[in-house]
C-alpha cells in the first residue's frame, strides 16, 4: 500500500479536476511546504481553495498523485 502524503494546494481544486500542489515535509515539529510541486488528481468528489491541505498518495495503477481526504466533500446525489 502506498504511503499517504500531506499536501497544500497551490491553486483552487474543483471536484473531478486537477490542480498544482506542494507536498509538505515534517521538520521534527511541524509540516512545511518544502516538498516538490506536484499535480494532484481528484476522483472522489472533493474540492478546496488555494492553501487548503489534504492527504494524497501516488496510485500504483495510474501513477498519478490522487486525493484521499482532507478537503471539502462534495454532496453526492443518492442512488435510487
Amino acid at each position: 500500500m502506498p504511503e499517504f502524503q500531506l499536501f497544500e494546494l497551490l491553486e483552487n481544486l474543483d471536484a473531478g479536476r486537477t490542480a498544482k500542489a506542494r507536498l509538505l515535509e515534517w521538520n521534527g515539529s511541524t509540516y512545511l511546504p518544502t516538498g516538490p510541486t506536484i499535480i494532484i488528481h481528484e476522483f472522489v468528489g472533493e474540492y478546496g481553495p488555494c492553501g487548503d491541505r489534504g492527504y494524497c498518495y501516488r496510485s500504483p495503477e495510474s501513477g498519478r498523485w490522487e486525493v484521499v481526504s482532507g478537503l471539502f466533500a462534495q454532496a453526492h446525489r443518492l442512488v435510487g
